[in-house]
């Protein structure tokens, strides 16, 4: 879907990123040509990633950008309840929030990213429910974890993702604050 789309523009791909920004309104509307061309370029940039890391050890983790945040939005409310890609595009917000709030991403570049997935009819908030304890318990849990650190996908800038444990926890639970409901 195109929370999917999306995030390969996030992780690696500024220029493909800004290319969705002027193209949205279209790709929602379902114009084949655009359609066209952002399934050849998000199968591009991923067989791009792929390639690069054939067995998960680096860079091709990078394709799980709000893939913590997003499960456990899909674990807290129950499977089916929110739709994969809906918590995804969640996860990636809120990457992006901890990633500002870490001083890596500028406010005006998060609020790029929200204006995007908006325009493309995602949801940028966690669902009612969700506490800032109960995604630290069900984040904590996840295959990501190392050593009793929470391994995050952040944004070093737009379109330059990075595989981190060395974030302040303090901003992470800003974050997850943030996004309580």
């Amino acid at each position: 879907g195109l929370a999917e789309v999306i995030k390969y523009g996030l992780i690696n791909d500024l220029e493909f990123f800004e290319w969705l920004e002027q193209h949205i309104s279209g790709l929602v509307a379902r114009e084949p040509a655009l359609l066209s061309e952002a399934i050849e370029r998000s199968c591009l940039d991923k067989a791009n990633i792929v390639a690069d890391d054939e067995r998960e050890q680096g860079v091709r983790a990078l394709l799980n950008l709000g893939h913590t945040f997003g499960h456990a939005i899909e674990t807290g409310m129950g499977y089916g309840e929110v739709l994969h890609g809906e918590a995804i595009a969640i996860g990636m917000v809120m990457a992006a929030d901890l990633s500002m709030r870490q001083g890596w991403l500028t406010k005006a570049n998060v609020t790029r990213i929200k204006a995007l997935f908006i325009a493309a009819g995602l949801p940028v908030e966690a669902p009612e429910g969700m506490s800032a304890a109960m995604f630290m318990k069900l984040m904590s849990v996840d295959k990501k974890v190392q050593a009793g650190k929470i391994r995050l996908v952040l944004l070093k800038e737009l379109g330059q993702a990075m595989i981190s444990d060395d974030y302040d926890a303090a901003k992470l639970a800003e974050t997850l604050a943030h996004f309580e409901h």
